[in-house]
């Protein structure tokens, strides 16, 4: 069983007009504290080999290296396609997946990742540090089938807070 997580990128702090461009925009301190926390949580269900792809946008890359920091020894690599791609997008960065790597984790942005999710039958609002976590039953990354997914969950940061 093949496993993908699908984060959006952690919340990120606003831009003002002229400020900054959009792609530079950095993560908030309470967006750093939650994709470190949803990070954690993900870290027991990695099975074997993993990758994290992120988008190339300050705030998803920041959130990426907090899920590195917090499993540790998983590569991460850029692609820059995930910052202004579509679900299918998504969909084509997995299929290109080397198969060495059981677990892909990847950190985008809306209205992408909804999309991927709703390809996948799973119609959810990502709030940002969202993590949704399928299997898929597949021998290779180029075998995905979306109708094939199965959710194990999908966790929002605010579900943690309020159990705190």
């Amino acid at each position: 069983m093949r496993r993908i997580f699908v984060v959006r990128h952690a919340e990120a702090e606003k831009g003002k007009k002229g400020d900054m461009q959009d792609i530079d925009r950095p993560l908030t301190d309470s967006g750093k504290t939650d994709s470190l926390s949803m990070a954690e949580i993900v870290k027991p269900f990695i099975d074997g080999p993993a990758i994290i792809i992120s988008s190339g946008a300050k705030r998803a890359m920041q959130t990426a290296r907090k899920f590195r920091k917090a499993i540790g020894g998983i590569e991460l690599i850029e692609n820059g396609e995930l910052y202004t791609g579509t679900g299918e997008t998504i969909a084509a960065t997995i299929t290109a997946t080397d198969d060495k790597y059981n677990c892909v984790i990847i950190v985008g942005h809306n209205p992408a990742i909804e999309e991927f999710m709703a390809a996948a039958r799973c119609v959810a609002r990502m709030a940002t540090s969202s993590v949704a976590f399928f299997k898929v039953d597949c021998n290779s990354w180029k075998e995905l089938d979306l109708n094939k997914f199965k959710l194990e969950f999908l966790l929002k940061p605010s579900l943690l807070r309020k159990t705190k």
